[in-house]
C-alpha cells in the first residue's frame, strides 16, 4: 500500500467530495502543507494513518483541521498555531431506520475529531454530521483509552505523551 499524503485537491478528491458527495477533512501542517483526507484512494492506506506516519517522520503536526463536505462551510474543528497535540479523526457513515415496518431510512456521514485535553484524562470530541451540515453538539468529553490514544498524532516533543496516564495506553511507537 502506498503511504504518500494527498497535498492537492486533485481529480480523485473532486470525485470523492463533489461527485460522490463524501465527507472528508483538510489539515494544515506547521510547515504550511495542506493535507486532504482522500479516503478509499485505490492502492493507498487510510489517509489518517498516512498523515500520522508523515507527521512522525517529519516531526510536524497539524495546526488546523477542517471539515470538507461539498456545500458546507469549511469549519475548523480545532486550531492552534503551536500545533495540535494528541489529535485524531474518525470518519463514518450511519443510517437511521424508521420504526413501524417502513423501509424508509435516512443515511448520514460524520467526522469525529478528537483532541487530548491538557489533563491527559479526557478527550474533547467535536462531531460534524451531513446532511445536516452542522456540528452534532458543541463538543463532548470522553475518557482516554488505548483505542483512541493509538490513533492520535502527538507533537515530537509532546509533554502529553510523557504523561503517566497516556503511557498506560500508548503502544510504544516512536515519534
Amino acid at each position: 500500500m502506498k503511504k504518500d499524503i494527498c497535498t492537492e485537491f486533485d481529480q480523485y478528491m473532486t470525485q470523492l467530495c463533489h461527485v460522490d458527495i463524501n465527507i472528508s477533512w483538510s489539515a494544515e501542517l506547521q510547515d504550511g502543507t495542506t493535507v486532504y483526507g482522500d479516503y478509499e484512494r485505490p492502492g493507498y492506506e487510510n489517509p489518517w494513518f498516512r498523515l500520522k506516519e508523515h507527521c512522525e517522520t517529519n516531526k510536524v503536526v497539524p495546526v488546523s483541521v477542517k471539515v470538507y463536505m461539498f456545500g458546507a462551510q469549511q469549519y475548523a474543528f480545532f486550531e492552534d498555531p503551536d500545533g495540535l497535540d494528541g489529535l485524531s479523526i474518525v470518519r463514518g457513515v450511519g443510517r437511521d431506520q424508521t420504526m413501524g415496518g417502513s423501509a424508509q431510512s435516512q443515511g448520514y456521514q460524520f467526522l469525529s475529531v478528537s483532541l487530548l485535553d491538557d489533563d491527559c484524562k479526557t478527550i474533547t470530541v467535536r462531531k460534524f454530521v451531513w446532511p445536516h451540515n452542522e456540528f452534532e453538539q458543541a463538543e463532548s468529553k470522553r475518557l482516554v483509552n488505548d483505542r483512541n490514544i493509538e490513533k492520535m498524532i502527538f507533537k515530537h516533543d509532546s509533554k502529553k505523551l510523557q504523561n503517566p496516564e497516556i503511557q498506560k495506553y500508548y503502544n510504544g511507537q516512536t515519534l
